[in-house]
Order: C-alpha cells, then sequence, then structure tokens
C-alpha cells in the first residue's frame, strides 16, 4: 500500500512538472507565432527561447525560476557585453568568415569561464548567445545588422525567462516554501519513526530483535535521504520567495543544515546499535540504562516536535533544554566494562547530549570576518579557473569551427549542444559525452517521429511534447543517463518539434545529431588531451583526498582547553566538518559514475573495494566528528569542575593526543597508499604500468600500521582506565554533570575503538586493491 501511494506521488510530481515546461513551451510559441510582426522580429532565435526555458522551469519551484530568471538576465548582460565590444574594437562586418568565428568564441568563452562568482546557468546562457551571435554572422544575411544580433539573442532569452516565471505562477504557483515545510515535517516524522526503532533495538533482550528493527530502520533511512535531496534541492528557493530573509541572512539557518544534525544523531545510533548486537557479546542490560532509554525517548521526541513546528525559515526560536535532572542517579561505571557497554555509553551521549544548537562550533551569526584580501582572494582566478576556461574555450572554438565547416547553415548545433552541459565540477569525461550523445540521438528520433505525425497541427505537435518531458524527466534521475543525458533529450526533441522552415524533418534531424556529434568529438578531444578524467581515476583520488581530509579534521582537535570555557573552538572546525561530508558524497557520485563506465584499454575498475573504503570513509567522518563533539563537551565541564577533575584531567589529555597522533599516522599512510601523484621510484619501490592510474605509492609498511594498531589498543585502554579514576575520584555531587562527563568519555573511547577497526579494515581493503591494480 505505502509502495502504490509513492509511485502515485511520484507519476504526480512528474505530470506536474511536465504540464508546467509545456505551458512555458506553449507561452513561448503563441508569443512566437501569433504576436505582431514588429514583435517577432526581435525574437530572432525560438529555439533559444525554447532552450532557456527548459534550463530555467525544470523540476523547479518558483524560488528557483526567480533564481534562474537572475542568472539569465547576468548571463545576457555578459554576452551582449562581450559581442558589442569585440564588434567596436574589431570592427567586425557581416559575413565573418568560419575561423574567425571560431577564434572570436574562443576569446568570448575564456573571458565568460574563468570568474568564480559568476553562476553556472549564466555562463552556460552567455555561451549559447556567444555562439548565437558569432555563427550567425556567417551566414551572410546583409538585412540583419551584426549590431543587431546580441539585442535579438537577449529578447529570445528573456523571453524563455518570463514565460518560465508564468508557467510557474499558473494556474497556482509552486512555492518552494511549501514545499519544503512538508519535506521537513515529512523528514522528522521519519527521523521519530527511526529513533524508536533504535531504542527499542538497543534495549532488547535478544539479538535477532534488535537487528530486525534496525534493518527496519534502514529501510526508513533510504526514504529519509530522498527527502533530505529534495530539501537541498529546495532550500535556496525560499530566500527569493520570502525575500525579507535575505535580509536578515545572518539569522537564517538552511532547513538541511537543522534536520543534518538530526540525521547524524540518528548515525550515531545505528552505529551504537551495529557493535553492540553481537551475539558473541550480549549481555543483560542495566534497569536503570533501561530507564535512562524510555526517558531520552521522550526528550527526543519533544525536540523533534519543537523542530518541525520551526522548519522551514529557521532553527526553534527558543533553545532546546534538557527537563529537569533533580535527583538524577548516576550511570554504573560498568558500562565502560564491555564493547556492548561502551557502545550503551556512545548511544546515551548522541541522544542525551548531541543536540542541534549544542554541539556545532558555528553558531547562528558567527562568521566569518571579512577582509578586503579575503574578498580578493575569492574573486582573482584560481589555476584549476585558468585551465576550465582554457578547456572550455578551446572545445568551444574548435566545436564552431568545425560546425560551420561541415554545414554553415546549420553550425551553430555543435556548440549549443556542448554549451548548455557544461559544467564547473570535475566530471567523468566519457560518461558525460556518452550520455549527451545517446539523450541527443534518442530526442532527435523521437522530434522526427512527432513531426512526421503531426506535421500538419502545431498542437498536436505541441501534445507529443508531454509524454516526452514526463520520460526525459525520469531519465533525468537515472544512473545511465543522469542529467546530462536527459536534458540533451529534451532538448533534441522540441528543437525538431518546435521548428519552422528546417526543411524536412528528416534532413533537420540528421543535421542535429550530426552537429551534435561534432561538438561532443570536440569537447572529448580537449578534455582527453589536456585532463583526462576518466571515473575510475576520479574515484581513486578522491579517496586520497577523503583520508587527507579527515586527517587534517583530527590534527585541529584541541583536546582539554585551559582557557576560557565559554569560548568555543575555532570555527574553522566547522568548515572542515563540512568539507569531510562535501568529499564523502562526491566520492559517492565518482564510484557510481565509474561502474558504468567503459574500461577501454584501461584495466576494470574495483567496484567492490571502492565501495568497501567509501562506507568506511563515511563512517570515519561520523565518528572523527562525534569525537570532536565529546571533547568540546567534555573539556566545558572539566575546565568549570577544574579543581575536582584536575588530578586526571593531564592523564586524559596525553592519551588523546597519543591517540591522536598514532591515528593520524595511518590516515596519512591510507591516503599516500591511495594517491594518483606520481612519485620517485626510489620512494615507492614500484612503477605503474597504467599510465591512466599513475603509481600507486605501494610500499611495504603493513608491518608498521600493525605494529601502531597494538599501540592503539594499549593507548584506548588506558584510557578507558583514567576515564574510570575520573569519576571515582571526582568530587562533584551532582549526578548530572557526573553523568555528562562518563557519556563524553564513554563516547571518545567507543569513537577510538571504532576508527581503530574501521583504519585496520581500511588499509586490508587498500592492501587488496594496490596487489589488483599492480597484477
Amino acid at each position: 500500500m505505502a509502495g502504490q501511494k509513492r509511485t502515485i506521488l511520484v507519476w504526480k510530481q512528474k505530470l506536474f512538472a511536465a504540464i508546467r515546461i509545456a505551458l512555458a513551451y506553449l507561452i513561448v510559441g503563441c508569443a512566437t507565432v501569433y504576436t505582431q510582426q514588429e514583435i517577432r522580429k526581435y525574437v530572432a532565435y525560438p529555439s533559444f527561447s525554447y532552450m532557456t526555458a527548459t534550463l530555467i522551469v525544470w523540476e523547479t519551484t518558483l524560488g528557483d525560476t526567480l533564481r534562474g530568471t537572475w542568472h539569465a538576465f547576468i548571463g545576457t548582460c555578459l554576452v551582449t557585453g562581450a559581442t558589442v565590444m569585440s564588434i567596436w574594437l574589431v570592427r567586425l562586418q557581416d559575413p565573418l568568415s568560419p575561423i574567425l568565428a571560431a577564434v572570436l568564441v574562443g576569446l568570448g568563452t575564456f573571458v565568460v569561464a574563468l570568474p568564480r562568482f559568476i553562476p553556472l546557468l549564466s555562463k552556460r546562457i552567455a555561451l549559447c548567445g556567444l555562439v548565437l551571435v558569432y555563427v550567425g554572422t556567417c551566414n551572410g544575411t546583409p538585412e540583419t545588422g551584426i549590431m543587431m544580433r546580441p539585442l535579438y539573442v537577449a529578447a529570445s532569452t528573456g523571453l524563455g525567462a518570463v514565460a518560465s516565471i508564468l508557467a510557474m505562477l499558473l494556474p497556482f504557483p509552486h512555492l518552494a516554501t511549501l514545499e519544503v515545510r512538508h519535506k521537513c515535517k515529512s523528514f522528522v516524522q521519519n527521523a521519530t519513526t527511526r529513533m524508536n526503532l533504535f531504542i527499542k533495538a538497543m534495549v532488547a533482550e535478544e539479538s535477532s530483535d534488535a537487528l530486525e528493527l534496525a534493518a527496519e530502520a534502514r529501510i526508513l533511512k533510504a526514504s529519509a535521504a530522498k527527502l533530505m535531496k529534495n530539501i537541498k534541492q529546495c532550500q535556496d528557493g525560499v530566500l527569493w520567495e520570502v525575500p525579507h530573509l535575505r535580509l536578515s541572512a545572518c539569522k537564517y539557518k538552511h532547513p538541511a543544515d537543522n534536520l543534518k544534525e538530526v540525521e547524524v544523531t540518528l548515525r550515531g545510533m545505528e552505529m551504537a546499535i551495529e557493535a553492540s548486537k553481537c551475539p558473541t557479546q550480549q549481555t543483560p542490560i542495566n534497569q536503570q540504562v533501561k530507564d535512562e532509554m524510555q526517558e531520552v525517548a521522550k526528550q527526543l521526541t519533544q525536540k523533534f516536535a519543537q523542530i518541525k513546528t520551526s522548519l522551514p525559515f529557521s532553527a526553534p526560536s527558543t533553545p532546546y533544554e534538557n527537563p529537569k535532572t533533580d535527583g538524577e542517579k548516576l550511570l554504573p561505571l560498568d558500562i565502560y566494562a564491555t564493547t556492548q557497554q561502551l557502545s550503551m555509553s556512545f548511544f546515551l551521549f548522541c541522544t542525551k547530549y548531541l543536540k542541534t544548537d549544542s554541539c556545532s562550533t558555528l553558531k547562528d551569526g558567527d562568521h566569518e570576518k571579512k577582509t578586503w584580501g579575503k574578498t580578493m582572494k575569492r574573486w582573482l582566478p584560481r589555476r584549476q579557473d585558468i585551465m576550465l576556461a582554457t578547456r572550455w574555450a578551446l572545445s568551444l572554438g574548435l566545436a564552431t569551427l568545425l560546425g560551420l565547416t561541415y554545414n554553415k547553415d546549420q553550425g551553430n548545433w555543435a556548440g549549443l549542444a556542448i554549451s548548455v552541459s557544461f559544467a564547473t565540477k570535475r566530471q567523468a569525461t566519457f560518461n558525460g559525452a556518452n550520455a549527451r550523445a545517446q539523450g541527443t540521438a534518442l530526442g532527435s528520433i523521437y522530434g522526427v517521429l512527432g513531426y512526421f505525425i503531426g506535421h500538419k497541427f502545431a498542437i498536436l505537435r505541441l501534445a507529443f511534447f508531454v509524454p516526452w518531458i514526463i520520460f526525459t524527466t525520469f531519465l533525468r534521475h537515472s544512473k545511465s543517463y543522469g542529467e546530462a543525458g536527459g536534458i540533451s533529450a529534451i532538448i533534441a526533441a522540441f528543437l525538431i518539434l518546435g521548428r519552422v522552415g528546417y526543411g524536412t524533418p528528416a534532413e533537420f534531424g540528421i543535421a542535429r545529431m550530426s552537429e551534435a556529434c561534432i561538438g561532443l568529438f570536440c569537447y572529448l578531444l580537449v578534455e582527453v588531451v589536456l585532463q583526462p578524467n576518466r571515473a575510475a581515476t576520479l574515484s581513486k583520488d578522491q579517496v586520497s583526498r577523503c583520508y587527507s581530509t579527515i586527517k587534517g579534521f583530527m590534527e585541529q582537535f584541541v583536546v582539554i582547553r585551559t582557557s576560557d570555557p565559554s569560548s568555543q573552538q575555532d570555527p574553522l572546525m566547522e568548515h572542515e566538518k563540512r568539507k569531510m561530508q562535501s568529499k564523502t558524497v562526491t566520492l559517492r557520485e565518482f564510484i557510481r559514475e565509474a561502474k558504468r563506465e567503459p574500461n577501454f584499454w584501461f584495466k576494470p575498475f574495483q567496484s567492490e573495494s571502492y565501495a568497501l573504503l567509501e562506507s568506511s570513509i563515511s563512517r570515519m567522518v561520523d565518528l572523527v566528528y562525534f569525537t570532536a563533539s565529546a571533547i568540546e563537551l567534555l573539556s566545558k565541564e572539566l575546565q568549570n569542575n577544574k579543581i575536582a577533575w584536575k588530578d586526571n584531567q593531564e592523564l586524559v589529555t596525553i592519551d588523546i593526543e597519543l591517540f591522536k597522533e598514532k591515528i593520524c599516522s595511518s590516515l596519512k599512510y591510507l591516503e599516500e597508499e591511495t594517491s594518483t601523484k606520481p612519485v620517485p621510484a626510489d620512494q615507492s619501490g614500484i612503477s605503474s604500468d597504467d599510465p591512466e592510474i599513475g603509481s600507486a605509492r605501494y610500499s611495504k609498511r603493513f608491518s608498521v600500521a600493525s605494529a601502531n594498531e597494538v599501540e592503539l589498543e594499549n593507548i584506548i585502554s588506558t584510557f578507558l582506565q583514567h576515564s574510570r579514576d575520573i569519576i571515582e575520584s571526582s568530587q562533584v555531587t551532582d549526578n548530572a554533570e557526573r553523568n555528562k562527563v562518563l557519556l563524553c568519555l564513554g563516547c571518545i573511547g567507543f569513537c577510538m575503538q571504532s576508527l581503530v577497526y574501521e583504519t585496520r579494515e581500511a588499509q586490508k581493503v587498500v592492501k587488496e586493491l594496490s596487489r589488483k591494480e599492480r597484477s
């Protein structure tokens, strides 16, 4: 029953999205066919109006459409300024030679692509405009002055943007505010259900019952991931629909940031259950701990209810506070005795003290002070920005030249085919080109068939848009095609179904596909020569980057601060935490693309090994975050009661510092073993036979890593003993404060054990991966 409701909901969303895109196309079509000739002559590129509407309105909300319209305006200003300036400086006259047009397109592309602060949609629209203006001058139409072409491009872009806004308003507006509020409530309800399942699993007497409850929670976890993805996609549109939030940006916090802390808490509870419910270590649970669990369930239910009523506009207006703890009993010290009991302390820590407003090192309103130097650094181009602009310029310039050489009348499609799909982030070269080529072929074939059936009736051709839009919406979210293939498919179809005066549909379809293949060939050629980014290479490199980021995060731990207890850790810690999470998401995307990538002459991609590494890295990211949160809370408590804890405080600090040093050494080893950067033969001890992957830095240091693990186990044992000594020798009479310190220390101990386990398993996988890549 739930599956049927989900299917109906998905189809309803896709149908509404298709209707809005079709409505935008209808508005563009009516404006280019039924308006007065004085108005129609300015919209000289109706296909570009369709393309602009597609880029702006596809599966978006009103807020996203307003933002897309602003970005389209920026792109229009860029193409108008660049073309008018070049025409004025070079004294261009119609017609241009193909070589000069290609040079101008390349130079304009470099100028547009270089600045980092220009939005990606603005760059795409500007690049398409450059192709239309300069390629159009090669056709030799003297009645159309060269100075008027930028105006025609601007008018065509404006029509597509206006049609997008009207399509989002009619028949009723699709608001990001309502969408985010609905998704947030669904996410919080999902989190409440998972929380109750985890608590039942933790107090369950039988391991089989606990694992069954945990499995049920994992099913809900997949739904929560989709809800979080939808919230992230829509939350930026809220600022465009509610402008006053932008004026008070220091107080506004994105809903996903609030809900992410809830998700982290649930992931910690899940890890505790997986570690504690081992059949060989199952022991009875203390009744006092069970009572504590029931109290925790009530507290978290109140917290989730408060979050549910406050989102999406901000965090709760009044910070959540723990209930009165008068007469709270001291938790038993045997909570450190076994792995199961240590997992219990970690579980309680996650539920009791990891609040949305208590452990985040960067509060609302805490922003890094901006200086002139930092502002200039953000605006100045980096080396990778120059390389990106160079690749775009060469690709688009070469595509323009070859496209005009093959077919002067249809030469602009070679440049447009790759302009709409450029991306600023690193991409898998072969996957992206393959998806664009297949999408273009599918869309062209559908367009030719639809035009053949309904060529006498424009309304019938428009009706063919709706099923294709629905299909390409699913195509866009598929693993095989993705966004690049989906956009290429829908653009290829509507360029044929919405065409007028391009000859027979079959001829135009063949010319369109030929020009698109020319553009993709130029894109592939430049990418392979300058930056051959295979998905397998990106995955391997990203694994090394993830280990490097985790190591850098741990090196910044401030263990026991001796300064003012009210001071917080450096806000850079929050930045590092976000960077770890971002790199993990990127790794997951690269691995998914590498599984579908053709091997050619390269060695097969070891998908199973990389999946294990990705899962291990995700758990490491959570563990080091939990460790940092526990250390921060522990530091505050020890500083507030420095006399009572002073005797053993230095010993615990030394234990944590030693552990940090050893675990960072293991992470550095993993970083170097998975690095794709070539090293001298005398350092690596082996040369690589694979020119794509490069040197693997394989070395015989596994024996050193094993010895390091023994030292880590000894450090953890010493730390747990010192933790017991702190609680036993404490002079603090407040049981609530003692419990807080006890659970913080237990959380650190559990994370230490788990990090040792994860690094040990990762070393095994890396060793096996290195052996396979060298064979």
